[in-house]
């Protein structure tokens, strides 16, 4: 690699220290593409562990954007591909572990290559983060940034992350590296990035933002990429007792280096990890409070390992202290996929941290979480995780349900067609034109006495009437804003039944709950009418 390329004669200034300070370089290479930047990792790894290069510490750049999975995790599943491919976004693997990240070219990389035997330790020491990080939570400091190192591997400001990290081995040397975010696009790496983030409505997608902080972020008008860049390079020398000398690449680490950029730029590299089929899926659930708040959870389930890989909470609630929510997060990151295992998680956490939550508390995280884990048990009836995440038992479990065997149907007026003359009738002629009708007649062919339920009134009216004549449990089509801020009606009314998830646009979705809620809304969604025969074919 030639000088031109590595860009490596932009250097940052570096403080000095004493004389008997160690050296070590600084290496400030110019934006490359995702590939050239893992290669050059590479590079640098392996002529440390050969002996031939010194100790480094690098700052660097990407240029395009890039989408970058862990080592160990698999590109289809973790990565957006067809978003990447259309907006010229990189897609590669890093050397390191952890989670996929989204790296634009406002972001600053930094990275340590060096001996194992300067810590004393290998990466997987959970003292060497909190080392490593000292340094980068000292420079945003002297910046006027309020940063602290959070276990187990990221940088925060008042719970927010602007920094996250990781680190692999090679022989005797180790490389670590984390990135800064000097900037952010948020709405990029959201689709950039298989976040579980799909069903959050808008308010809940920028309390999801609140995660996360940059340079830009806490200092208006930002910070000069070269003073960062100082103030890193300062951090580094203050930390380590090192002084950092501005540096080109070695004639090894360059021969290296273009060894490297093709294994690194080919498929096969970026495409090494296959998971099995269905190993990872998002559970979700959306809980409306026992003080009238809203509680979604969404759950990223390692389901072949029983694990949660990461948890988001969100909803109209508060709590203090405000990180509250992000720290509850970070313990079950991880963590074992088991009910009781999870619920004892988070009653410790309530007990040990002394939160405080406004229209949300600890049982609502108890009755949420209850029914997230039903909703995983409903695979064992033969439905994918999608479609369990859209059905809701009532009065009973999925399977107890469908061994009762559903003798009613309830069907929603916003279903039918908007111009159709039995719109507000709890009957329906069939015609085929909308997706009421279709429904009535997968009913009717199963024998299951069907309403059209024209409003709330009615419905609760229907559900005290079909309990009354005898009825065993009923099938019911709504949306989930419906089901959750209604479920307690359900229940109340004693009748066991299956709700099954509208998946189209709803009067919630419009701001039209008010007129819906009395019978008077005027648009028409659609009935999943394929979720629907699965619910009712189900076999137990």
């Amino acid at each position: 690699m030639d000088r031109a390329e590595t860009g490596s004669a932009s250097r940052a200034p570096a403080p000095r220290r004493g004389t008997h300070a160690a050296s070590w370089r600084l290496l400030d290479t110019k934006p490359l593409s995702a590939a050239e930047n893992v290669a050059l990792d590479q590079a640098l790894l392996t002529a440390r562990a050969r002996g031939l290069s010194p100790d480094t510490v690098r700052f660097l750049r990407y240029a395009p954007p890039a989408a970058l999975v862990g080592f160990h995790q698999d590109v289809e599943r973790e990565i957006r591909l067809d978003y990447c491919r259309a907006n010229g976004i990189d897609v590669n693997r890093r050397l390191t572990g952890g989670g996929a990240i989204f790296f634009d070219e406002s972001q600053l990389g930094w990275e340590v290559v060096c001996g194992k035997a300067f810590f004393d330790a290998g990466v997987a020491s959970p003292r060497l983060f909190a080392r490593i990080c000292e340094p980068v939570v000292a420079a945003l400091r002297s910046l006027g940034i309020d940063a602290e190192f959070r276990p187990r591997n990221d940088i925060e400001v008042n719970g927010r992350k602007i920094s996250g990290t990781g680190g692999t081995e090679e022989g005797e040397a180790i490389l670590f590296q984390g990135t800064l975010l000097m900037d952010f696009d948020v709405e990029s790496m959201l689709k950039a990035l298989r976040i579980p983030v799909e069903k959050l409505k808008a308010k809940e997608r920028d309390e999801f933002k609140k995660r996360v902080t940059c340079v830009a972020w806490e200092k208006p008008g930002g910070v000069p990429l070269e003073r960062v860049k100082a103030a890193l390079a300062k951090g580094f020398e203050g930390a380590f007792g090192i002084r950092l000398v501005a540096g080109d690449l070695t004639s090894e680490e360059e021969a290296l280096f273009r060894e490297n950029k093709a294994k690194f730029a080919d498929e096969r590299w970026v495409r090494k990890v296959r998971s099995k089929p269905a190993a990872r899926e998002v559970v979700d659930v959306l809980y409306r409070t026992r003080a009238g708040g809203s509680l979604r959870i969404t759950l990223q389930a390692d389901l072949l390992n029983r694990r949660i890989r990461s948890a988001i909470v969100t909803g109209d609630f508060f709590c203090s202290p405000p990180r509250a929510v992000l720290d509850l997060e970070a313990s079950l990151k991880d963590f074992r996929l088991d009910f009781e295992e999870v619920r004892k998680r988070v009653a410790a956490f309530f007990a040990e941290s002394k939160v405080s939550f406004l229209n949300a508390g600890l049982e609502d995280f108890e009755s949420a979480l209850a029914i997230l884990f039903e909703k995983l048990d409903i695979a064992r009836c033969g439905l994918t995780i999608p479609e369990c995440n859209r059905i809701v038992p009532v009065n009973g479990t999925f399977e107890e349900i469908v061994r009762l065997r559903p003798d009613a149907m309830l069907l929603p007026y916003c279903a039918k067609d908007a111009a159709c003359a039995l719109r507000r009738e709890v009957g329906c002629d069939e015609c085929g034109k909308c997706t009421v009708g279709e429904a009535w007649t997968l009913a009717r062919a199963r024998g299951l006495e069907t309403v059209c339920i024209v409003d709330y009134e009615h419905l609760a009216a229907t559900l005290e009437s079909l309990k009354k004549s005898g009825r065993r449990a009923f099938v019911g089509c709504c949306c989930e804003p419906f089901m959750a801020k209604h479920r307690s009606d359900f229940e109340a009314a004693g009748l066991p039944g299956l709700l099954v998830e509208i998946r189209d646009t709803t009067c919630y979705d419009l701001d039209r709950a008010a007129d819906a809620y009395a019978g008077r809304f005027e648009g028409q969604t659609r009935l999943d009418l394929a979720l629907l025969e699965r619910v009712l074919n189900a076999k137990v």
